[in-house]
Formats: structure tokens, sequence, C-alpha cells
């Protein structure tokens, strides 16, 4: 993805660059986190355990719920600025938003129920059966986005191929104006 946004950034495309090269670091950060060779988790576990058990840890499943909650910002603002592109870009970024929100919901009501479990078992259950649905849930809106991301890609091969029929990706482009237009339309007034 990395290497996707520098040939964007080549073709003077800035909204793809941007998109790809972040996506591009958030997998490498988030590949690095769980990799056991760098230890991300290993700092959470508790003395005489196992590096593992940094893994159910209150303060490791917590603080890398806000890893993922700022990755809902992120795909907030990318959503916003998708609002004048096409449908299917809407629809990537929207169900990114909430897949995103879900998982962070999905951590941070682990990271409760993990917290609980000696003192309040029945709260700490519901708190782990509501982190499951959070992440059953962000597993669907991802889903959302993969089928959105292949519809947008079918529609990008067939037009490279000229081929004799197209499918439509929703063009938004002339729904919200643009500044420049807009300073042109007042410039003629």
């Amino acid at each position: 993805m990395i290497i996707g946004g520098f040939l964007e950034f080549i073709l003077g495309n800035t909204f793809p660059f941007v998109v790809f090269c972040s996506f591009g670091a958030f997998w490498l950060t988030f590949a690095a986190t769980l990799q056991p060779f760098y230890s991300a988790y290993a700092l959470y576990a508790p003395a005489g355990g196992t590096a593992a058990d940094g893994l159910s840890t209150v303060g490791f499943t917590a603080s890398f719920g806000f890893f993922l909650c700022f990755m809902v910002l992120l795909c907030f603002i990318y959503f916003i600025c998708s609002l004048r592109t096409n449908v299917a870009f809407v629809i990537i970024f929207l169900s990114l938003v909430l897949g995103f929100g879900c998982i962070t919901g999905a951590y941070w009501n682990n990271a409760l129920g993990i917290g609980a479990s000696e003192l309040r078992p029945a709260y700490a259950a519901a708190k782990l059966a509501t982190g499951a649905r959070c992440q059953i849930a962000s597993g669907a809106c991802f889903f959302v986005t993969c089928l959105a991301g292949w519809w947008i890609f079918f529609a990008i091969m067939l037009a490279s191929l000229d081929f004799p029929f197209q499918i439509p990706v929703g063009d938004l482009s002339t729904l919200i104006k643009g500044a420049s237009e807009k300073k042109k339309a007042e410039d003629m007034v």
C-alpha cells in the first residue's frame, strides 16, 4: 500500500496517496504490535507470566483500543473528503469508520471485562459478551468495505480496458461544489 501510495503521488493524486500511505503505515504498525519479535504486548505481561499473557491485560487491551480509535478519526476525515468523489468510496470509508468504531468498542469492553473479572464476575461476563458482539459487528462492517472495494476495482478494470459496458460507481463530484468552482462562480457574477 505504501508503494501504491507513492505511485499515486507520482501521478499527482493526493487523496489516494495519503489514504494508501496511511493505511500502509497502519498495517505495518498493527503487524509489528502483534508480532512476538517486537515484544509490544510482552511489556504488559504480569511478572512471572509469558509474553503472550500481556495480550489479555487491561493495559494492553485498553491502549490498543485507543490506537484503533484514532483510525476511526482518520477514516472519518477520509469519509468527509470522499463525499466529493463517488458512492463507492463513501461506502468504503463509512464502513471503515463503523468497523474501526466497533473494534475499538470490542477492545474497550474486553478491557473492562478483564479488569472486573475478579471483583464483579457478572459485569465482566457482560462486558466480554459485548466485546464479542462488537467484534462480530466490526467484521460485518469490514466485509462491506471489501465488497465496495471489489466493486470499485471491477469498475476501474472495466474502464481501463475500454470495455463495452461500465458499472456505476455513483459520481458525487458535482454534488458538493469545490472551493475553486465557488470562487469561479462568484467572479462571474
